[in-house]
């Protein structure tokens, strides 16, 4: 028989090092990992139980069902006579939740009988990213029309994650309402993900409000919990996640990425610098702002310089474009931007749908 791979979560406090102690000295349990940041269990897998501490400032309940998710249990650690403590890994869905109190023996009896039943990985929502270079060649408007058309066939969810300039609870005609930095606080305290409803744009939630924040300040309070809770229940999940950086961990982790450039010089080379360094899926380039008459110019700049032959061209549009108009919506569809959305559906197919437990609140700001 296989021993479980088992890895815990350190913790300064005495239980962790215990348990390991106990653990490395018993014939039939592997201990692979003792993880000191989220990154360390990802590394590790696969992995059939995590032993994790919720005194761990970065363990929260989105990363508890998060972690089961993917097919790994959870055995729970909180500090004897802490209620929140307990509360978060019940909330998580922690297979089994002790006090630190437990017995080394007895807690490592519990990992091991855990980790020993299997669990089938739960299927999440898929996730589209939209992304580009710095500068304004159209990533919100791609954003938001590739969320209408996933929209129009089942649960999708726009996401707000450019920290830089968020623009798409204001291109949808919504009030000003919570922030990233709030929305992510209200989480992890309550674990409710507030979120808000486009009238008159089908099934879509909008979920990112237009307070910009530092990217260090959004992955310190846990944009990635946030995006986690968003894909458990939403079927399409659509990001607009501004500009590209190196090493972006949402793109890495999305499936389906967006690459929208300008068809101006600038935005070309930019686009092209990207696509040197590129970390992720390979990207399906929407070259937006097409002058009448350059389409064939445009095609072979685009494929000479990224390397990449374009996705979908869009005609330079005029006019501006009101909240409650769907003109680049309307230019996406006919030229090919469905595809995208088609993949993404089908791929989610057949995933269970949130159970309706009332965590997931909104407001129609």
């Amino acid at each position: 028989m296989n021993r479980p791979r088992i890895a815990t979560v350190l913790s300064a406090r005495e239980w962790e090092p215990r348990f390991v102690d106990v653990a490395r000295r018993d014939p039939t349990i592997r201990i692979v990992r003792r993880a000191y940041e989220a990154q360390d269990l990802e590394r590790a897998a696969p992995l059939d139980g995590v032993v994790v501490g919720s005194e761990t400032s970065w363990i929260t309940s989105t990363l508890v069902r998060s972690i089961r998710r993917s097919g790994t249990r959870v055995i729970g650690v909180y500090p004897a006579g802490d209620a929140p403590g307990r509360d978060l890994l019940h909330r998580g869905g922690a297979d089994v939740a002790l006090p630190d109190s437990t017995l080394p023996e007895d807690l490592l009896n519990a990992a091991t009988l855990v980790a020993m039943e299997d669990l089938q990985p739960d299927r999440r929502g898929r996730l589209i990213a939209v992304t580009g270079p710095r500068g304004a060649p159209g990533r919100t408007e791609v954003a938001v029309s590739l969320a209408q058309v996933a929209a129009e066939r089942t649960r999708t969810a726009i996401i707000d994650l450019d920290t830089e300039a968020p623009g798409v609870a204001f291109r949808l005609g919504l009030s000003p309402g919570p922030g990233l930095l709030d929305i992510t606080e209200t989480l992890r305290a309550t674990d409710r993900l507030v979120a808000s409803r486009a009238p008159g744009w089908g099934d879509l939630t909008v979920i990112g409000g237009p307070a910009r924040v530092s990217p260090e300040a959004a992955m310190r309070l846990g944009t990635a919990d946030l995006l986690e809770s968003v894909l458990a229940a939403f079927d399409v999940v659509v990001a607009d996640v501004g500009p590209w950086s190196p090493g972006h961990a949402i793109l890495a982790a999305s499936d389906e990425i967006v690459l929208v450039c300008e068809a101006q010089p600038v935005s070309v080379i930019r686009a092209a610098g990207l696509v040197r360094d590129w970390e992720g899926p390979t990207p399906s380039v929407v070259v937006n702002r097409v002058n009448p008459g350059h389409t064939d110019d445009t095609l072979r700049i685009i494929r000479r310089a990224l390397g990449l032959e374009p996705h979908t061209l869009i005609p330079n549009i005029e006019a501006p474009l009101a909240p409650e108009t769907s003109m680049l919506r309307d230019l996406l569809t006919p030229l090919g931007a469905e595809m995208v959305i088609e993949r993404a559906v089908e791929k989610s197919a057949g995933r269970p749908r949130p159970s309706g437990d009332g965590r997931y609140g909104t407001s129609n700001g």
